[in-house]
């Protein structure tokens, strides 16, 4: 696997746009990679395979193909000269800063719910709508007239929108109450820095000076998770971290991180991620 970094090919404008490109021969594949935007594949013509550990799709011409964020896959031309193309963008850049205060371990734990890998099917009246904005994308950048970085900007929040509005991905604004998140916003601070510590409700509790089970309550009324739930997401978010950027051997980092054995770990962070912590490790061999 490789850790795909997606650059913008737009002047001030935070998006990739790859317009039809054709694959003269079946066969043709990615190998499993991952990349921190959202992707909106279009396959214009022929087909497509796009799969993972959980999903396999075959696309066919006029289907759209939505990959979510961090989303290990691989890809594969299906027939000869199949055609193809995408939008990648960071949904962040775009959803405004209205949750900066916010733990960003939260806002991935929220996100990470989200839908991985859904195909939107020719004809299919969301389907033509999605496609209405990609085409117009593509035009846009392919023609490159007066003020089209405007127009492919405006045209990135329709897909935004529509990814809200459809259940796609979670709309931040409307998940989080904000009146509650100031409340367990100590502990989500407390665990965000003492992550690799021994962490249980009752140390927890004295911590930030409330009642084991209001503090149960309130955290999942906040997050809808349990405590446990939430602290295993920040270590293996840190273990990810770690395993990319370190040479430190699974069993150490898992250590590091603050789980109690290797085992446990190995099952959290599959949970999570869809692949075992040794085959997330090896993305950094294959990077370019």
């Amino acid at each position: 696997m490789r850790n795909e970094i997606v650059k913008s090919n737009i002047p001030n404008t935070p998006v990739r746009i790859a317009s039809m490109r054709k694959s003269r021969h079946k066969g043709l594949c990615v190998t499993a990679h991952f990349h921190d935007e959202i992707e909106i594949l279009y396959i214009s013509c022929g087909r497509f395979k796009i799969e993972n550990e959980d999903v396999s799709i075959i696309a066919h011409s006029g289907d759209i193909v939505f990959i979510n964020s961090r989303v290990v896959h691989s890809t594969m031309t299906e027939e000869d000269n199949t055609k193809t193309g995408f939008v990648q963008f960071d949904a962040s850049i775009y959803a405004g800063d209205y949750l900066k205060s916010i733990s960003k371990y939260l806002k991935r734990f929220v996100n990470s719910n989200d839908n991985q890998i859904v195909h939107f099917r020719n004809g299919e009246k969301e389907t033509e709508e999605l496609k209405g904005y990609i085409k117009e994308i593509f035009d846009e950048n392919e023609t490159k007239r007066n003020s089209y970085e405007i127009y492919i900007n405006a045209n990135i929040y329709k897909i935004l929108g529509f990814l809200y509005r459809y259940n796609i991905i979670a709309d931040e604004k409307k998940y989080f109450d904000t009146e509650i998140i100031e409340k367990v916003l100590p502990i989500l601070n407390y665990i965000d820095t003492n992550y690799q510590d021994e962490i249980t409700l009752q140390k927890l509790s004295k911590v930030v000076n409330l009642n084991q089970y209001y503090l149960c309550r309130l955290f999942k009324k906040a997050t809808n998770s349990t405590f446990t739930e939430y602290l295993n997401f920040v270590r293996v978010c840190k273990a990810e971290k770690l395993l990319f950027t370190t040479n430190k051997t699974v069993s150490e980092i898992s250590m590091d991180v603050g789980f109690s054995s290797v085992s446990y770990f190995n099952r959290v962070f599959k949970k999570i991620k869809s692949c075992t912590p040794s085959d997330y490790k090896k993305i950094k061999y294959a990077l370019n």
